[in-house]
């Protein structure tokens, strides 16, 4: 399967699990170029990192965190506003879909290897994160729900992700399907 799309004026591309290469998506603003903590475990686990570089990329994502909080503690106004838009979109979703199956999708999300809201995305299935926690509306980098499908069997979800500004904002159109196990799998990911 062949597309045309360019982003910037520049031919993308984008790997997918069967070797298959649709589009790679430019790296976005703000999101951390380094491995979530789940791909730590499982890399320390096949013996690819040590402990020491474990605890060392753990210790990243802790400052990451900790930096936000700092920021939230700055701007209170900001962040209590976008704490409301979130809660807001996180609503919207959770009644329309469910939560269950809001959190399904995320983690799915963000178990895809290369895209940049895994970040924020890594823990959907942790039931005691509130839902709200994953989106991001306005603060980078951002992180929206523009359009979402959910079919028995598929689901097709529309994001947008990384600068606030719209004309920087990435946006991905992502396909999913339920494999033997009745979980999420990945079929199609391209820029929109």
């Amino acid at each position: 399967m062949t597309y045309n799309r360019r982003l910037d004026d520049r031919p993308v591309s984008l790997l997918l699990p069967e070797g298959r290469i649709l589009w790679k998506v430019p790296e976005p603003v703000n999101f951390n170029p380094y491995p979530t903590p789940p791909q730590l475990f499982r890399q320390f686990e096949r013996g690819e990192i040590s402990r020491e570089e474990l605890h060392a990329s753990l210790a990243l994502h802790a400052r990451t965190l900790i930096a936000e909080m700092v920021e939230a503690k700055k701007n209170p106004r900001t962040s209590y506003l976008e704490r409301l838009r979130n809660f807001a979109a996180a609503r919207r979703l959770s009644k329309k879909y469910g939560t269950a199956r809001i959190r399904e999708i995320f983690a799915a999300l963000g178990d895809i290897e290369g895209f940049p809201p895994a970040q924020i995305l890594w823990n959907a299935r942790h039931a005691d994160v509130p839902l709200h926690c994953f989106i991001r509306s306005r603060i980078e980098p951002v992180f929206r729900v523009t359009r979402l499908d959910v079919q028995p069997m598929s689901v097709s979800i529309e994001v947008e992700y990384g600068a606030n500004d719209k004309s920087k904002t990435i946006r991905e159109a992502i396909l999913f399907q339920r494999d033997a196990r009745l979980s999420l799998e990945l079929v199609d990911r391209f820029v929109k």
